[in-house]
């Protein structure tokens, strides 16, 4: 199996200085820095999300900081969606890379969709 994420950032950024889709757009939002349509787009994603995705236990945790999240590659439906809140990022100038992996370091959490894991180095 291998593991997928989403992160905003080029390969020349630290890591550490690497963010997620969901906060970058929730930036452009909050700055209304967002086309009408795209803010539509986000909202019906982000709801989806919130519907359908499960929430790892990170304030019941003690993971630290260099605990992330990988999408599991059979997650296809969550996948796609992500997709299309990369090509609103990219519209708004934002780069974007894809990280897959086959080993993502010791697992701390697992569901159907997803693992958080640690000790991966991207």
């Amino acid at each position: 199996m291998a593991y997928i994420r989403f992160i905003v950032g080029s390969e020349s950024d630290s890591p550490r200085t690497q963010s997620g889709l969901f906060t970058e757009l929730e930036y452009l939002k909050n700055e209304n820095q967002l086309q009408p349509y795209q803010e539509n787009l986000v909202k019906e994603t982000f709801d989806f999300f919130n519907d359908n995705l499960p929430v790892p236990p990170y304030s019941k945790k003690n993971w630290g900081l260099d605990a992330i999240s990988w999408f599991k590659d059979d997650a296809l439906e969550f996948i796609d969606k992500m997709r299309d809140l990369v090509s609103i990022l990219e519209e708004n100038g934002f780069q974007v890379r894809t990280l897959v992996i086959d080993q993502p370091g010791m697992i701390l959490y697992e569901d159907e969709f997803q693992i958080v894991s640690k000790n991966r180095t991207h």
